[in-house]
């Protein structure tokens, strides 16, 4: 019985058609020109204080890969009340569907849509743990590479620090104010994505990866 249901499954999966993509078509990274380069550097380095508590020997939270952080975000206001302690993930330089922008789907598991805290873990590598100060400029930005950053949401307004999955109701609202952030990157890795016709589409897998590798004689605010 089993061994027909598999093969009913192998004819449907040839029928309907079966593929996986990794770094290929919708879900390929956004390559940055160097203009685009020198303005992320420039924002890390002018608005952002970073701090390498402990430096992780893994992979590197770089361009175009999922990274998963423990965080915990405070304001330097001085209140020592976090605003969010926990897990967080984003998809970093990624194009395509909504799926790598906004799916998140475990469940306590929090989608990052701050650039600065996004910026400041880029160039850890699993294991490590970074102290970032993230100014005002980089908090509720919603820009794109080459605008200004004084072009930013109100500073008068709240947004969302994170959003949360799908299963929890909700987002963690953040005032336009300096953050303290204390991260650990937990992971960094490559998606790879199936897409079985009228059955499933989403990420099944996500490779580790050796490459980029840190340079140690590179300054903190380096893009990978």
């Amino acid at each position: 019985m089993l061994k027909r249901t598999l093969v009913l499954l192998i004819l449907v999966l040839i029928q309907t058609g079966c593929y996986t993509s990794e770094e290929t078509g919708f879900y390929k990274p956004v390559e940055l020109s160097a203009q685009e380069l020198r303005g992320w550097e420039q924002w890390k380095s002018e608005f952002l204080q970073l701090e390498d508590v402990n430096v992780g020997n893994g992979s590197l939270a770089a361009w175009g890969r999922k990274i998963s952080a423990n965080i915990e975000v405070r304001y330097a206001s001085g209140d020592d009340r976090p605003i969010y302690r926990g897990p967080a993930i984003a998809y970093v330089g990624m194009r395509g569907s909504v799926f790598i922008h906004n799916g998140v789907t475990q469940n306590g598991i929090m989608s990052l849509e701050q650039q600065g805290i996004i910026l400041g873990l880029n160039g850890m590598a699993v294991g490590g743990k970074r102290r970032m100060t993230v100014a005002p400029n980089l908090v509720c930005f919603e820009g794109a590479v080459g605008q200004s950053v004084s072009q930013g949401a109100d500073p008068h307004t709240s947004c969302a620090l994170v959003r949360y999955s799908q299963r929890i109701q909700g987002p963690v609202r953040v005032r336009k104010e300096k953050l303290i952030v204390e991260a650990t990157l937990t992971d960094s890795c490559i998606p790879v994505f199936l897409d079985i016709v009228y059955l499933y589409s989403g990420e099944f897998r996500c490779r580790t990866t050796d490459l980029p590798r840190r340079d140690p004689a590179a300054p903190i605010w380096r893009i990978y």
